[in-house]
């Protein structure tokens, strides 16, 4: 993988903005577990399908710029008073340096649902949530 289309996958994953459901407020990330979240990134039109796990990994694969197969895995946490979800790809063998943690604000959505986010790396993505993974 290189390492340009590693930094291009590391920030996809700080471009989420997630959902909670009403009967799992206690989780912000609930709706997620078994859905798929899908962005694509507005200025070069990267993009990924991320799968949330309940033990704070996460997995991505998707394709980067240029339409080459990108993917990997990471950790993710909630800080803010789980008003923000900070993400971190892990490295893959070849990157010569993982890219930092991205993070985003958390929003309330549905399965089904669109919306735009901006991470803090100043990314801007389409974001949509369907069933099943």
């Amino acid at each position: 993988m290189k390492l340009r289309t590693w930094t291009l996958s590391g920030a996809m994953a700080g471009a989420l903005v997630l959902i909670a459901g009403t009967a799992l407020a206690d989780d912000p990330m609930a709706n997620t577990y078994g859905n798929t979240v899908n962005t694509v990134e507005k200025d070069n039109g990267a993009k990924g399908k991320m799968m949330f796990n309940q033990d704070g990994t996460y997995s991505v694969s998707g394709t980067d710029a240029k339409g080459n197969p990108v993917g990997y895995n990471g950790h993710w946490t909630l800080k803010d008073g789980d008003m923000t979800i900070c993400m971190t790809p892990d490295a893959p063998p070849d990157a010569k340096s993982a890219p930092p943690a991205a993070c985003a604000p958390i929003e309330k959505h549905n399965v089904g649902d669109s919306w735009t986010v901006t991470n803090d790396q100043k990314q801007t993505y389409d974001v949509s949530i369907s069933a099943g993974r």
